[in-house]
Parts: structure tokens; sequence; C-alpha cells
């Protein structure tokens, strides 16, 4: 008989070795950023895990700094902000809310002054603390540090 539990150690343990030897390589390099564009152009390059930032154009002021997939992200707060700021309702019932969607649409309902940029950073970790880290330094108004769980 095999040990099972020893074997499975085993494979996490080189699992999450080699992604310490990934995330030690990319900590050398700063991610790099997209040209803010208009919310509502398509995003090269944007799939993946990564942070974000919600722009107002007309003083280039980041308003929110957001994680997760970036593309998902941006669909999100695009669509509740076209929705009059509203969450959105799917036929079957599930809400799709986005707070930054519906900030931007009270804040000023042109979506022509709404830029988005991201940078991809492939691990779930690092754009959590890299979100955080960005939100204490910038404190962007749409941001409630405290509902991230920043002190």
């Amino acid at each position: 008989m095999t040990n099972n539990y020893a074997l499975a150690t085993t494979n996490v343990i080189q699992a999450l070795s080699e992604e310490i030897a990934r995330l030690k390589g990319r900590s050398m390099v700063e991610p790099e950023w997209s040209k803010p564009a208009l919310i509502t152009e398509p995003s090269e390059g944007i799939r993946g895990v990564g942070v974000y930032r919600i722009i107002y154009k007309p003083t280039l002021t980041t308003m929110s700094i957001g994680q997760g997939n970036v593309s998902a992200r941006k669909a999100r707060h695009k669509g509740v902000f076209l929705n009059k700021g509203k969450d959105i309702i799917s036929k079957g019932g599930a809400t799709s809310p986005s707070i930054t969607g519906q900030k931007m649409y009270q804040y000023d309902p042109d979506i022509n002054n709404w830029l988005f940029s991201f940078c991809v950073v492939g691990n779930k970790k690092v754009a959590v603390e890299y979100e955080e880290l960005l939100q204490l330094t910038e404190e962007p108004e749409f941001n409630e540090l405290s509902m991230g769980g920043i002190n």
C-alpha cells in the first residue's frame, strides 16, 4: 500500500516551491500597466488575474483600484454603469452588483469620461496585496479602505 498522504504532501510542497520560484522571478520586474483607454473600448491583453484602475478622464484622477479577473471586472463595472448605475439582474434572478459602477454613474453619467487601465500579475495573492498597497498609497475616492480589509 502506498502512502497517499505523504505523496499528496510532497506534491503540494513541489507545486508551492515552483510557485515561489515564479513569484521571485516576477518580483524583479514591475508589471506593465496598459495605457488608459475609454472603458467602452476593447482592451488588448486583458486576460488573467491582475489589478486595474478606474480613472476619471477630465482630471485623470484614479477613482478606484481593484483586482481580480480584469476582463470580468471591467465588464461588470461598465455593465452596471450602462444600466444607469443599477445592479444587473439576470433572467434567472442572479444579481451582478458593482459599487464602483454605481459610484461612477452617480459621479458623472457620461461614459466617455471614464478610463480603464490594468496590469496582469498572474497570481491572485499578489493581486490582492498589490491592490491593497496601491489603495493605501493613493486613497482613491471610490474605494472604502475598511471594506477591503484595510485598517
